[in-house]
């Protein structure tokens, strides 16, 4: 028989078991969502309406991963079309109508993209027309970093909306904060809003805790997220992360895609897909023969006369392992964000480490294709060299692969980057300087049994292959100066053209 006092302290334990277990499994779900979601998980919660029976943490972020898009998306080999890529755009409406003027852009034949970032840092109004052209048309193109925030803080309105004077108190605050900022008041937005925050009164303390700490409301993307219409807001949930195009073996991405772990070295056969002959999920329509002492998923070797369907088939799952397998391509910040990699991890600054396209061109001209014959042959000129007294080479990175291309933007400082495998057309329109679009060719150069890994092509002109500005614009606003029509070698077999226009708000 148990005595009072026992189940008494049998019923505090019970409680402190079940509080302990029920808290540290609110943190653990808490964890699984982002930054955002996390910091306002608990209060929304609070303060849900009674007609809201969902108990789940909200997910602002609305990731859409991936977006593969055909050869009809994406018509290389139509010489009648032409595909049209642009890079920041940042709400600089009258600079992308002069671009698109200066391209002589035809909806009915051309398909244009963008590289994201197409909203905020500029004009407000700007922001609203270049979204509304783009969901009006609806443009293919990925999400930038800013598009990104745009689309959480909208989130985050949708949800508090609901709860009871929110809302109202939100217009009230953003009101005051509008009459100080006219008046003259030498605050910033983040330290007046510390100040209200600080001496608000106790009714309205519940709602500040609704602002996640690290947002800032009532900058350009709260505004943005507020003032666009639902139609808009559907536009930017559907533009992906990443866009692949298995038929041109080309990625589309806002900040960057890598090649390889940057953690471990490039030939690595056990994490790096790039270093490997991927096995076929089918069987093949070429021979495979496969070396005694090594197993079948790292020793396929594809004999020279595969057929180009059997490369091609290769060549995608190659490409689709860079999307799945490297760790940080699947994590969203770095596709948003990434500009260097340091130490092999990635970083957003600019001021250390490698330019991350610089490693991405690296490891394109390093492959050696699917040829084993081929590739030996190669290992062992190298190995000659290696053996020369006078000759000091470092190990010689050989990859079982073929290149792919890479489209990107989000790095303003570095302006228009055009290698061959890779292009970066953020040339810094916000920052009046250019808007540039990479327009690519409807029509093929040479038929795919014609190309050969590792080719070296060069922009001409110009030994390191890069190319910083290709037009000509004269600064007098007229959108019929000529361009300079530099032919940049795009993919296996097209060509394409860099062309950028002067902004100004």
């Amino acid at each position: 028989m148990y005595q009072p006092r026992q189940i008494l302290a049998y019923g505090i334990l019970s409680f402190f078991l079940v509080f302990v277990l029920f808290y540290g499994f609110a943190d653990s779900l808490a964890k699984m969502y982002p930054m955002g979601a996390r910091s306002t998980w608990g209060s929304l919660n609070s303060l849900k309406t009674q007609t809201d029976s969902d108990l789940s943490a909200p997910d602002f972020s609305r990731y859409d991963r991936l977006k593969i898009l055909t050869s009809k998306d994406f018509p290389l080999d139509d010489p009648t079309r032409r595909i049209i890529i642009v890079g920041d755009i940042h709400g600089m409406m009258k600079s992308f109508e002069k671009l698109l003027k200066r391209v002589k852009y035809s909806p009915e034949s051309d398909v244009l993209v963008h590289v994201g970032d197409i909203l905020a840092k500029g004009p407000h109004t700007g922001s609203l027309s270049v979204l509304r052209y783009m969901a009006s048309n609806d443009i293919t193109g990925v999400r930038g970093n800013h598009d990104q925030e745009i689309i959480e803080w909208r989130g985050w309105l949708d949800r508090v909306s609901s709860i009871h004077g929110v809302r109202s108190w939100l217009d009230n605050l953003e009101n005051r904060w509008n009459t100080a900022h006219s008046n003259g008041s030498s605050s910033t937005l983040e330290s007046w809003l510390k100040a209200e925050r600080k001496y608000s009164p106790r009714s309205e303390k519940a709602w500040w805790k609704l602002i996640p700490s690290d947002w800032t409301i009532f900058s350009d993307h709260y505004k943005i997220a507020k003032d666009m219409s639902k139609k808009d807001f559907r536009y930017l949930l559907k533009l992906p992360l990443r866009l692949y195009v298995p038929s041109a073996h080309t990625f589309i991405v806002h900040a960057g895609l890598l090649s390889s772990d940057p953690r471990y070295p490039g030939d690595d056969k056990s994490r790096q897909p790039l270093a490997n002959v991927p096995p076929l999920p089918q069987p093949p329509t070429a021979t495979i023969t496969t070396s005694r002492d090594e197993s079948s998923t790292k020793g396929d070797h594809i004999k020279p006369t595969s057929s180009s369907k059997t490369i091609e088939e290769l060549r995608n799952l190659q490409e689709i392992g860079i999307l799945t397998q490297i760790p940080q391509n699947l994590d969203p910040w770095v596709v948003l964000n990434m500009r260097n990699i340091v130490k092999g991890e990635v970083s957003r600054k600019t001021d250390k480490g490698t330019p991350w396209a610089e490693t991405w061109e690296e490891h394109m001209e390093k492959c050696v294709g699917f040829n084993h014959e081929r590739r030996q042959s190669i290992e062992k000129e190298d190995g000659e060299d290696d053996e020369q007294p006078d000759l000091k080479v470092a190990r010689k990175l050989h990859l079982s692969c073929y290149p792919s291309t890479t489209v990107f933007g989000h790095t303003a400082s570095r302006g228009l980057d055009v290698k061959r495998w890779s292009f970066g057309l953020d040339s810094g329109c916000v920052y009046e300087r250019r808007l540039s679009a990479l327009v690519i060719q409807g029509f093929t150069k040479a038929s795919n049994k014609d190309y050969t890994p590792n080719k070296d092509v060069q922009n001409e002109g110009n030994p390191n292959g890069e190319l910083q500005d290709v037009d000509d614009d004269d600064d007098d606003g007229s959108t019929n100066a000529s361009v300079k029509h530099r032919l940049l070698p795009f993919g296996d077999r097209n060509s394409a053209t860099a062309v950028s226009v002067k902004c100004r708000r």
